[in-house]
């Protein structure tokens, strides 16, 4: 499915795009389930829902065993389970100068990092609209994970708290020698794989199309991601819907309960 080059990038530089098996018809389904669930709102330039749809042509994509079986070579294990997804559409923003957040998502240590299986997430940003450089490009900071998750290592006071899932921006982060950031570009139907530990974030869209992602978040079976209690409560309760929505020989994919 992949090669031990592209894990390795995962693992140093924190991101890859690569392609994937999803025929266009099934890219082009999952832009259409968009368009019906993401109208664009007055004076809001980003719409995204998390864990809370069941469109078939969505759920046809989450369920695919292409991103299991890569999350399995990624965290190094036998077997993984359904995380969290999410869709996100950015919306052409004309005149206004490029700019983009940077933030990570995901705390965890460079033991999480290397252990076997790893106590990380394997996520992938499955895009469902080509991604250009003025077309809101997620930017990120190649590498910027390893010195943060070394750095996590020496917080006694997050023993046992980690790895889990926190939202911390660049400017409360500790000052690191980060690389400078990069965007992430792709076409439709190709998925960048990532790791939010690493320090990245949403760009301004200067384009003129809609740019539109579906992403699916996997963790290894044995290990534990926490999660603040509202996305906890909305993860258990979407753990539900998805097991009803599954094919019979899919909902392997969805933790026991």
């Amino acid at each position: 499915m992949i090669d031990e080059l592209q894990i390795q990038r995962f693992l140093d530089d924190g991101a890859f795009t690569m392609d994937t098996p999803i025929s266009m018809d099934r890219i082009t389904a999952a832009a259409e389930a968009l368009d019906r669930l993401l109208p664009q709102k007055e004076g809001r330039n980003r719409s995204s829902l998390t864990c809370n749809y069941d469109d078939p042509a969505l759920i046809d994509l989450i369920q695919d065993p292409f991103f299991e079986q890569v999350s399995c070579q990624l965290l190094d294990s036998k077997a993984v389970y359904f995380f969290q997804t999410a869709i996100i559409t950015a919306f052409p923003q004309p005149g206004v100068e490029f700019g983009f957040d940077q933030h990570v998502d995901l705390q965890y240590t460079l033991t999480d990092l290397e252990a076997s299986p790893r106590r990380v997430t394997s996520i992938f940003f499955l895009w469902l609209s080509d991604v250009a450089l003025d077309q809101a490009p997620m930017m990120y900071r190649p590498g910027s994970h390893r010195p943060l998750a070394a750095h996590w290592e020496t917080q006694a006071e997050l023993k046992g708290e980690i790895p889990r899932i926190i939202g911390i921006k660049l400017a409360d982060l500790p000052e690191l020698d980060y690389a400078e950031p990069q965007p992430l570009l792709a076409k439709a139907g190709q998925a960048s794989v990532l790791t939010t530990g690493m320090v990245h974030g949403a760009s301004v869209h200067t384009g003129d199309l809609p740019r539109k992602v579906l992403v699916i978040t996997f963790h290894a079976a044995d290990v534990t991601i926490g999660l603040p209690e509202v996305q906890e409560i909305a993860k258990r309760e979407y753990d539900a819907t998805l097991r009803k929505a599954l094919p019979q020989e899919r909902r392997h994919i969805v933790r026991p309960i």
